[in-house]
């Protein structure tokens, strides 16, 4: 039997002797595992899964050890490759603070984003999307570098500074800690301020960038920390007004971002909350007229610039606006009268003239008024015929 099973083994070996023309691989990356690359053709499943180390980890886990890059999204645009591995299973959660050291690199050498001890709060777009994206897939004490194209990136705009348009990053990223975020309850008003403010900043540059939905997020996450709901005994008025001041700041930035994605009622709930503690707040009393004559209500939108300019005279934004909303609105009443001239047959005609050159009147009866007429003599007579009555 033994001897049976020691004849299979040695013909399987010729056989496979035989297919690879008796040469054994030699290349000095063979014993290495590689990552698929999407772009290029993939090897067959069957010999990926047989990519298995000693320890039992699959062969893309251990590639990523060994140094190699890893699409991460599939379309080449977000790469990672681990330098040195953390601690196995603490990888981070939305909302948790992470805390890293990063360093940035651009295709000319030009080092940028140097930060030695980084803390964000992940998923709430505090940094670009491609980090956001990488440090979600990393564990504590875990050094990874990242290439990050520019949509994933800063786009076509750059940072205004040091960092060019349509800039692909190198990024070497250490996840240094991780902590949960605090409850709110907890957080005393002074660092509610600071970072429902840094959250405020944050939407206001992804609305400079154009990107309203990113703006909006941050907005409402800054509105969680501006809140006087939260406040207790020690905390003084003034501190509680300027929390509130700077939550209304808040509700008019977003309403300006809803309104630029159309938005309406989203947007009008916003500014109602600022004129609702504020009922002379120009800034929210422009933006609702905006919002209204976007929803077709136009007289109370003028009504509102009216109110606004009231309050601000020299407001020139508000002067221009309230003007060619006039303009437009005494344009529409005169397209309703040439309409409704249309509609009844109104349209005023030079009167034919005689050979004297005076107006020639000519009568024209209706031929409802003469029917009735008719109707009227006719029932008269049958009336006093017959003595109906």
């Amino acid at each position: 039997m033994e001897e049976s099973i020691e004849k299979t083994k040695e013909s399987i070996k010729e056989e496979t002797k035989d297919q690879d023309g008796g040469k054994t691989e030699d290349h000095e990356d063979s014993q290495k595992i590689k990552v698929p690359d999407p772009s290029m053709h993939e090897e067959p499943e069957e010999k990926i899964q047989t990519l298995e180390t000693a320890d039992g980890t699959s062969g893309e886990e251990q590639s990523i050890i060994e140094g190699a890059w890893a699409d991460v999204l599939g379309s080449g645009q977000l790469k990672k490759k681990t330098i040195k591995k953390g601690t196995p299973n603490t990888r981070p959660v939305t909302s948790e603070i992470c805390t890293i050291k990063i360093s940035g690199e651009l295709a000319d050498g030009t080092v940028v984003d140097v930060k030695d001890k980084f803390s964000f709060q992940l998923g709430d777009l505090e940094v670009i999307q491609g980090i956001d994206l990488i440090v979600a897939l990393m564990d504590c004490g875990e050094i990874s570098q990242i290439e990050v194209a520019p949509r994933f990136a800063y786009g076509s705009l750059g940072n205004g500074k040091d960092i060019p348009p349509d800039a692909t990053i190198l990024y070497t990223i250490e996840l240094l800690e991780i902590s949960k975020e605090e409850d709110l309850e907890l957080v005393n008003i002074d660092e509610r301020l600071r970072i429902g403010n840094a959250k405020r900043e944050r939407g206001n540059w992804w609305y400079s960038r154009g990107d309203f939905t990113s703006s909006i997020q941050c907005y409402r996450r800054a509105l969680d920390y501006l809140d006087t709901e939260n406040e207790t005994e020690t905390d003084s008025p003034d501190k509680l007004q300027e929390i509130l001041d700077d939550r209304l700041k808040v509700y008019n930035n977003m309403a300006a971002a809803q309104m630029k994605i159309e938005a309406y009622d989203a947007a009008l709930k916003s500014v109602d909350n600022v004129l609702r503690c504020q009922k002379d707040n120009v800034k929210a009393i422009y933006r609702k007229s905006k919002i209204v004559t976007a929803m077709g209500k136009m007289n109370e939108g003028i009504a509102l610039l009216e109110r606004a300019l009231h309050l601000d005279p020299s407001n020139k934004i508000v002067q221009q606006d309230l003007m060619r909303l006039q303009a437009k609105q005494k344009l529409e009443v005169q397209k309703e009268k040439s309409l409704y001239k249309k509609m009844f047959n109104l349209n005023s005609t030079p009167a034919p003239k005689t050979s004297q050159g005076k107006p020639k009147v000519k009568l024209t009866v209706p031929w409802t008024l003469m029917i009735g007429a008719v109707t009227a003599v006719v029932a008269s007579y049958v009336t006093y015929r017959f003595k109906l009555f």
